[in-house]
């Protein structure tokens, strides 16, 4: 029973918290200002509060701790897979999920781009002439930033490219593309909100 009750308390350690300070504060309350036989039965039964004090504060301790540990888990997995990056080949892009598992090595002249697709991301690369593409867990967001002054940027909300592999930037009916000069891999667009970045990165 106490396992569930903490189980269920986990998952809602919010309203958890605030309902056990809310009655922690309650009970104050009714200490300072009850009448003198509500102090009396305190005086009487104070052990007892004394030990429920305890258990509420114990409980409160718990949620925190619980959602700490959760907290630390988190960052340990980035600095794992952050720290695989960097001992990795400096000859290859490293792709991991987001549980830090490796997906894909590839060489950076054999990656185009990559591509959002909701949850997951597309990374679109050559092998053996062929153009082939593999489906992460992971987002756009995350990819970027682990690979931030590696080549791989952000021209538009859906997409990273291998600046690199980009042969030519046009302008066609009022958009800006980035041609791979490649036939089978489709031109792709620069919003507006990336564009700045996109022309500081190709002048450098």
């Amino acid at each position: 029973m106490g396992n569930k009750l903490f189980r269920y308390l986990q998952g809602r350690r919010h309203i958890a918290v605030v309902i056990l300070g809310g009655l922690m504060v309650t009970g104050l309350v009714l200490l300072v200002f009850s009448p003198y036989y509500i102090h009396e039965w305190v005086e009487a039964n104070r052990y007892v509060l004394m030990w429920a004090e305890i258990i509420v504060l114990a409980a409160i301790a718990a949620l925190f701790a619980v959602e700490a540990s959760k907290l630390r888990r988190q960052l340990e997995s980035l600095s794992e897979a952050e720290k695989r990056e960097m001992q990795g080949s400096a000859e290859m892009y490293n792709f991991y999920d987001e549980k830090g598992e490796l997906k894909l090595s590839v060489k950076p002249d054999r990656l185009y781009y990559l591509e959002a697709a909701d949850n997951y991301v597309k990374i679109h690369y050559s092998n053996g002439g062929k153009i082939e593409r593999l489906m992460i867990r992971n987002t756009l967001k995350n990819i970027e930033w682990r690979f931030r002054d590696k080549g791989l940027v952000r021209c538009h909300r859906s997409f990273i490219v291998n600046l690199n592999k980009v042969q030519v930037l046009r302008r066609h009916e009022g958009d800006v593309l980035l041609d791979f000069g490649e036939e089978r891999i489709p031109p792709i667009p620069v919003s507006k909100g990336y564009g700045g970045k996109m022309l500081s990165q190709m002048a450098k």
